[in-house]
């Protein structure tokens, strides 16, 4: 088996059918599919087995766990898969059919690579493109990473043996950032190649738990994730205090927007000049002048 898509799933049984056909619409074929329902509340379980005995699917495996949120539920599926090659794929998501058959002919073409990225957009739930993810123009992911989560979990994919070592983070408090903690400690020990073709695209609703933010989980998730890389002796080692000061402003000033946005004025302005005092160079990001208009004219 060369890949092993790993999708989790809460609460989505009304949206998860489109990104299943999405998958198997693929017109690469040598894939498995692990389903991890992380403890739904609603009919996700009678959704998905019922699309997968309907349509008579080979290699299309369902789980059911008890919640422990998407790190856990994409370890859960880790654990499970066979394929040489681990990707993943939210249940709101889209893979268009050339997504894998990209991703193979690019693994053919880079015998040495570990790790890569396949490019990706947002659209809305009517199909219409909001954006295309912007990459670095030199193409180094592993200094973009550092400067934010450019990849998110859709897009990645990791050679099986990446996870002899490595795992999502499961501690409730870090989601939302456990996917950007993994990514960083991948840069560490990887090169990051990329996929340029757009191959798939991530669906922005309302819904999405991206968007969705309660001020004191925002602050506990910077300083876990601050506390993770200060004591993962190959991030350390190899980019150092400087750049981790650098990674704590940026997540001070994103939870500043978030805060901003959510009407804490006065807690967002501090926690702003907080991030900038841990990293100037904040300053001269998009963010800034996202925080300014939001400041001054909301």
């Amino acid at each position: 088996m060369l890949f092993s898509i790993i999708i989790p799933t809460y609460n989505r049984a009304h949206l998860i059918s489109d990104t299943l056909n999405s998958v198997k619409n693929q017109s690469f074929t040598d894939f498995e599919l692990i389903i991890v329902d992380d403890g739904s509340t609603d009919n996700t379980r009678i959704v998905v087995e019922n699309y997968i005995s309907n349509n008579q699917l080979k290699n299309w495996h369902f789980y059911s766990k008890i919640n422990g949120e998407r790190g856990a539920a994409r370890n859960f599926g880790l654990n499970k898969a066979i394929g040489k090659w681990i990707t993943f794929l939210d249940s709101d998501d889209l893979f268009y059919p050339n997504h894998l058959y990209l991703a193979s002919n690019f693994i053919s073409k880079h015998k040495d690579v570990n790790v890569f990225h396949s490019a990706y957009e947002f659209r809305n739930q009517k199909n219409e493109l909001i954006r295309k993810v912007v990459y670095p123009h030199n193409d180094n992911l592993n200094q973009a990473i550092l400067n934010g989560n450019v990849f998110s979990c859709f897009g990645m994919f990791l050679k099986s043996d990446v996870f002899n070592e490595l795992c999502f983070e499961e501690n409730r408090n870090l989601s939302g950032s456990e996917d950007w903690l993994l990514w960083l400690k991948v840069s560490a020990r990887y090169k990051i190649y990329f996929q340029s073709q757009i191959s798939g695209c991530m669906v922005q609703h309302d819904e999405r738990s991206v968007l969705n933010f309660i001020d004191d989980q925002l602050l506990s998730r910077t300083n876990l994730l601050v506390a993770q890389l200060n004591h993962d002796e190959f991030f350390f080692n190899k980019y150092g205090r400087t750049v981790i000061r650098k990674i704590h402003g940026h997540m001070f000033t994103y939870s500043a927007l978030h805060l901003l946005l959510s009407s804490n004025k006065s807690k967002a302005i501090k926690l702003f000049f907080k991030g900038l005092r841990l990293s100037p160079s904040e300053l001269l990001k998009i963010r800034t002048l996202a925080f300014l208009k939001y400041l001054f004219f909301r």
